[in-house]
């Protein structure tokens, strides 16, 4: 079902093409989508706009942890959606290539109170 809650979803991936697939499948279900290709960005966009979701693309290496735990410093309640091999602890993550309506289903999942 889809996510009834909008979102601002920041997109960290160095591909254009990659972003601009990302921001195809977000924004029909009503998210605004930021993306950068630069981690120095990210973190300016994250002190001056309230981001719900990170959407971490395959450009990441292993300092994207320290990355994370700095936006989350800015941004407590900042959920990640990692699309490469790595994932970490609160952190969903997706294979890539990546299936856009995955990626829909991922973001939404972060997004929505769990019911129970």
């Amino acid at each position: 079902m889809p996510s009834t809650r909008r979102a601002t979803v920041l997109v960290l991936e160095q591909n254009a093409a990659v972003q601009e697939l990302i921001d195809q499948a977000l924004r029909p279900a009503g998210h605004q989508v930021l993306a950068t290709h630069d981690a120095f960005e990210a973190l300016e966009i994250a002190r001056r706009v309230q981001v719900d979701v990170l959407v971490a693309g395959s450009l990441l290496d292993t300092r994207m942890e320290a990355l994370f735990d700095e936006l989350r410093s800015i941004q407590a309640g900042l959920h990640v959606v990692s699309i490469h091999d790595s994932g970490g602890v609160g952190h969903a993550t997706l294979a890539s290539p990546i299936s856009l309506d995955e990626l829909a289903e991922a973001v939404a999942a972060r997004i929505e109170p769990v019911s129970g």
